[in-house]
């Protein structure tokens, strides 16, 4: 059973933006249900991406994931799983605005059902901002929705002020496998890829969207 994440970068002309990808992968391919199994060590490493022109990947593995098993943020579960962490830095010499797309995909079976029993996640900021809290993320009008598997959920906005050269931002991805999960997972997987980009804020006013919520008045590109 193997998670992976992978971020990578993509420069866009005119404009030094951010794409950064993080896949997270999810497998299970023994008695995943079974109070017999004993979880291997698991061990994250630090994804650092820079805001701008070039390209680089970060790829994090861990082997098992059982029901009862979380990261060490989230409360409650086990908590010996590391955090993904992902250290943006935004270098490009103009004010933007940053936002983050979320897209999860479920393997056959899909550890992710959308409901309390599957796949949950917690994504924050080192400011606190919940982008995606368990199966939801917040729309442009402040409702909490479920994400639908194989639809990406764009323009979740970073921060209320623009980025300058050089300022940084942490991103924690915490996870857990409910107790709850019932037998038909076993043997599913899911992953989650996480974009990052950035656009000019000059011109560009936010109007009433709200960090950590979908915002529809910039033009992202």
């Amino acid at each position: 059973m193997t998670i992976t994440r992978t971020l990578a970068l993509r420069g866009a002309a005119g404009l030094a933006a951010l794409t950064a990808s993080a896949a997270l992968t999810i497998g299970m391919t023994t008695a995943l249900f079974s109070d017999s199994e004993t979880s291997n060590a698991n061990t994250f490493t630090a994804g650092t991406v820079t805001v701008g022109l070039g390209s680089e990947s970060v790829t994090c593995e861990v082997a098992q994931v059982m029901p009862g098993d979380s990261s060490a943020g989230w409360s409650g579960g086990s908590n010996d799983l590391d955090t993904c962490v992902y250290d943006v830095t935004y270098t490009g010499d103009a004010p933007a605005w940053l936002a983050v797309d979320v897209l999860v995909e479920g393997g056959s079976p899909s550890l992710y059902t959308g409901d309390s029993d599957g796949f949950q996640m917690l994504l924050t900021n080192a400011d606190g901002i919940e982008f995606v809290d368990g199966v939801e993320y917040v729309d442009a009008e402040g409702s909490a929705t479920t994400i639908i598997a194989g639809t990406s959920v764009e323009d979740l906005l970073v921060s209320a002020t623009p980025a300058s050269q050089g300022d940084g931002v942490r991103f924690d991805l915490n996870h857990l496998l409910p107790t709850a999960a019932p037998n038909a997972l076993q043997g599913g997987s899911v992953s989650v890829t996480l974009t990052f980009h950035a656009v000019q804020s000059d011109n560009q006013p936010i109007g009433a969207c709200v960090a950590g919520r979908v915002c529809e008045s910039i033009i992202w590109g």
